[in-house]
């Protein structure tokens, strides 16, 4: 087992159950130092940025969750790279976290469908805050 930061579309419940049905939501979490864009692929990314957070779920995954994750994010493409980040839960604890960044970070806009329907949606199932959902809303 293995825990895993989610910040775009794995944050939709329901994508994850399809993705990796034995994965399972623990906490609403936080990356400081990094920050959220809208990539020229139309896809969510991060950057290590000072003073600036990204929010987002931290998952607890099992060996064939994470291969299922690798195939849909594209690892062996190029698409995203894997990352170990130091999160903090809800709760204060700090964690080590699998994610996926992708390297590509001229800000692009999100392909039909992304942002409105798996990204922002996920966001509000976790309760993400609300200056935190306006600034997603703003890459619509």
């Amino acid at each position: 087992m293995g825990l895993y930061f989610a910040y775009g579309s794995n944050l939709l419940r329901r994508q994850m159950a399809e993705r990796c049905p034995a994965a399972r939501g623990l906490t609403v979490a936080r990356l400081e130092g990094w920050r959220f864009l809208i990539n020229e692929r139309g896809v969510a990314t991060i950057a290590p940025a000072d003073g600036q957070t990204v929010i987002g779920a931290l998952w607890e995954l099992t060996g064939a969750c994470e291969a299922a994750l690798d195939r849909f994010e594209g690892v062996a493409d190029g698409k995203y790279e894997k990352r170990i980040v130091p999160v903090i839960a809800d709760s204060g604890t700090r964690h080590d976290a699998l994610t996926y960044v992708d390297l590509r970070r001229t800000h692009g806009k999100p392909y039909p469908g992304y942002l409105d329907t798996r990204v922002l949606p996920g966001a509000r199932e976790w309760g993400l805050p609300a200056p935190y959902l306006a600034m997603l809303e703003a890459w619509l």
